[in-house]
């Protein structure tokens, strides 16, 4: 009875995994063919103004999908403070880093740059996370593709890397 069990859960949670999958390429045929080669105004981030009328673009799934996205991709980077705690412990740098990137009018994220940083290793992870984005729909303005820019906040705690249950809220882990 326990093996059937173990069987059953172990398929639920290869089809959930593969749902969530197929959920990240939800606009990869929006923009089948798509090439952004042209040079043009990028809107928001440190690139310039953020009109009004501009529409975000989406990340599959929404906000807090993208918060997931990057809580669950990023990896332990232990790097020690060179401090000591109460008890004698070596401290880890803890923190944010911020990644400023651009989708494209084909809905691709690039143009990845560190803008906030911590430490090289901790920089390195988080622009690996940033760089493993899939497919965004791209922002509109006035009915017309354009790019635009986003900081992300990839955070690095050291309950992050101990403990990944419960799942984040999206007071948590943002972007914007």
């Amino acid at each position: 009875m326990r093996k059937l069990f173990c069987i059953i859960f172990l398929v639920v949670s290869c089809v959930f995994t593969s749902f969530s999958q197929s959920d990240l390429m939800k606009y990869v045929a929006l923009y089948e063919g798509c090439v952004d080669d042209e040079e043009s105004e990028i809107y928001g981030g440190t690139y310039g103004e953020y009109p009004n009328t501009l529409i975000d673009a989406v990340f599959p799934g929404g906000d807090v999908e993208l918060s997931l996205f990057i809580y669950r991709n990023t990896e332990t980077q232990e790097v020690y403070s060179g401090e000591l705690d109460s008890d004698g412990n070596p401290l880890l740098v803890v923190g944010e880093v911020l990644v400023e990137f651009v989708i494209d009018r084909c809905g691709k994220p690039g143009r990845f740059k560190v803008v906030q940083s911590l430490t090289d290793e901790q920089d390195a992870e988080a622009l690996r996370v940033m760089e493993n984005l899939p497919i965004f729909k791209s922002a509109t303005l006035d009915g017309y593709r354009v790019k635009s820019a986003y900081i992300a906040h990839v955070k690095f705690s050291k309950d992050h890397w101990i403990v990944k249950e419960p799942e984040p809220s999206y007071d948590d882990y943002y972007y914007y």
